[in-house]
């Protein structure tokens, strides 16, 4: 069951980031866009194969650049896109947890470059990524003709809610088949299970962790004097995320933390880049799935009956809708277990 869920989970598509400055490069994958000078934003690109978002920072010394795709290819369209331009060498990837979406792309860095871990996330991904690629050989194939089938007998609207689903869901399974035949996992070597500065003559770069969020372990990247926070899927803008192998209690601590720095530029791990709004938004998702939750609870309702498990008007335009089902009843299954015997 949580291969399934990890396969849910990483299959993250997001909606287009807009305004792209014309003189960026450009990409199918992802847009180019620049938060300041000598900081930018890979953001997923509709129907494209990046499927996280990535940040890129120059301190005027190195640049770090935080996630590294799900797509090797994507990833290597990355590095030709930094070769291209004035940016001081690439010496640190940074991978803010396990998930196959955020790490995948670390292959394709050369040996110099150290790759940036909390100390259990180089754990989790030892432990878990051998078994989710083999449980990606089996099954993603028969979910990329079934998305395949979808597509090709579509008559509607195109620009409908239900193709766009379906234009979500394909280029992640595509991907997953495609880089099966050349992913290797490498493991990060360089661990930050506290804070970290990386200071230059630009600017200051600090790394974060503070253990258990969204997943068992997560990092993020902050640039105190430019007001930007690089939060990994600690924060989705827009869209359900997926809360199952973190802990509610925790995340909504770590999102406190966030509240206490100056911040003005948020990228989210996916969805379009925002301010510092997107804290409290995904605090508020989480605080009300937890009264869900204990709505049920409390009035002894049923997680079988389908009506329990319906997305909030809330939240019914945000995508990845099927994740609340899974997230409603983690938070249910956490109340039950604290409750006294």
């Amino acid at each position: 069951m949580r291969l399934i869920l990890i396969i849910l989970l990483t299959s993250i598509l997001l909606v287009n980031c807009k305004n792209e400055p014309s003189n960026q490069p450009s990409s199918v994958n992802f847009e180019f866009v620049e938060l300041t000078d000598g900081v930018y934003s890979c953001i997923h690109k509709f129907g494209g194969k990046a499927i996280c978002n990535v940040g890129i920072v120059d301190n005027g010394h190195e640049t770090i650049i935080f996630d590294s795709f799900l797509s090797p290819d994507v990833a290597e369209e990355l590095l030709k896109t930094l070769q291209g331009m004035s940016l001081s060498p690439v010496k640190y990837v940074v991978n803010s947890h396990f998930h196959n979406d955020h790490i995948r792309g670390n292959q394709v860095f050369s040996k110099e470059v150290n790759i940036i871990s909390s100390t259990r996330t180089k754990e989790l991904i030892a432990e878990e990524e051998p078994l989710q690629i083999a449980y990606e050989k089996e099954n993603a194939p028969a979910r990329l003709s079934y998305y395949d089938s979808l597509q090709r007998s579509f008559k509607g609207d195109r620009q409908s809610r239900e193709y766009q689903q379906i234009q979500m869901w394909r280029p992640y399974y595509e991907t997953l088949v495609n880089s099966h035949l050349t992913v290797k996992t490498r493991l990060p070597n360089m661990f930050v299970d506290s804070i970290k500065n990386f200071d230059g003559p630009d600017r200051k770069i600090q790394l974060l962790s503070k253990g258990q969020g969204h997943t068992e372990s997560d990092l993020i990247m902050y640039l105190p004097d430019d007001g930007v926070l690089f939060t990994g899927d600690l924060i989705f803008n827009n869209c359900h995320p997926y809360v199952a192998h973190g802990d509610i209690s925790k995340w909504k601590a770590w999102l406190e933390f966030m509240n206490s720095l100056e911040v003005s530029t948020v990228m989210p791990g996916h969805g379009q880049i925002g301010t510092d709004e997107l804290i409290n938004q995904m605090k508020d998702y989480l605080m009300d799935l937890e009264s869900a939750a204990e709505d049920l609870v409390k009035d002894n309702l049923s997680l079988e009956e389908p009506e329990n498990l319906s997305v909030p008007d809330k939240y019914k335009d945000w995508w990845f809708d099927r994740f609340y089902e899974y997230n409603l009843r983690f938070a249910y299954e956490s109340l039950n277990t604290k409750k006294p015997k």
